[in-house]
């Protein structure tokens, strides 16, 4: 979704611009026009013998759910894992999203529970923002597919009245390769204002040619304590089908720090079209080391 493409804006947080992400800065409020080391503090040339100064670089392990609901469709819960190694400006994350809820029926084929997302990315560090460009792809997994196809449906409440149990095989369906670009602009050391564009080249399947499609975010978010981190945005993705409708929506983002490792994030998306679901739900726990 959008929503969570956007999300790569809210996993950098450098208030004074020195290059070191929050979690790592030792020295928060650097100003603009001093040189720091990899811990964020100014750099006076000597050398140190501290085995903190041989950086590593930063891996971040997160796991989350999604839950969206409608008064039309039935609702759909999702587990949500995710890794990032971060060295420098340099990064590189490999995500998964897999249903957790048997719908009684499936649209189509255009997604799999074992979809593999890779992606590598480089962030230019200017003046009060920051530009983080990405490029990746979408490994689609083709395997059996056990699925209940619903014999008739009850009007009233949208269930199946009968269900038919059947095996088949998901059509077989070639990569997604897409591109993104991150703006993050620092209005002040407790604001910003963001904006996000991706497009992608859709993998055509056996029997059906996909469409490439854009989709993009703005928003602005705000620090509300050193460990709060509040976000609104509007969120747009173009649809993968030759007539189909764009969905669109409205997201608040909260991301929360417990300590110097630990955070958590929840989310809220609400729909401004009738073709996905209305309410989305996000919530994850991550760790940085």
């Amino acid at each position: 979704s959008s929503s969570s493409a956007a999300s790569d804006v809210y996993k950098r947080q450098d208030y004074d611009i020195d290059g070191v992400e929050d979690s790592l800065d030792a020295c928060p409020n650097t100003p603009f026009d001093v040189l720091v080391d990899t811990q964020g503090c100014p750099n006076t040339g000597e050398v140190s013998t501290n085995i903190t100064d041989h950086y590593l670089g930063q891996v971040t392990l997160k796991v989350g759910t999604d839950m969206s609901t409608d008064e039309t469709y039935e609702s759909v819960n999702s587990l949500n894992l995710y890794a990032n190694y971060r060295y420098h400006h340099w990064d590189v994350s490999l995500s998964n999203a897999r249903t957790t809820t048997n719908n009684s029926y499936t649209e189509d084929n255009s997604d799999s529970d074992n979809d593999i997302y890779l992606a590598t990315g480089y962030t230019f560090m200017l003046p009060q923002s920051a530009i983080k460009l990405s490029i990746g792809s979408k490994f689609v997994d083709d395997t059996q597919n056990t699925t209940t196809t619903p014999r008739g449906r009850n009007f009233l409440n949208m269930h199946p009245i009968t269900t038919q149990t059947t095996t088949q095989t998901i059509a077989s369906r070639d990569n997604d390769y897409f591109a993104s670009m991150n703006f993050d602009y620092l209005l002040n050391n407790k604001q910003n204002v963001f904006l996000y564009y991706g497009y992608t080249l859709s993998g055509d399947s056996t029997d059906t040619d996909y469409e490439d499609y854009s989709s993009f975010s703005l928003g602005t978010g705000y620090a509300l304590t050193n460990a709060w981190y509040s976000a609104l945005s509007y969120n747009y993705t173009g649809s993968i089908y030759p007539t189909g409708n764009a969905e669109q929506g409205l997201s608040w983002f909260n991301s929360y720090s417990f300590n110097k490792n630990l955070f958590a994030t929840v989310a809220y998306t609400y729909a401004l079209e009738d073709f996905s679901y209305d309410h989305t739900f996000s919530l994850a726990l991550g760790v940085h080391f």
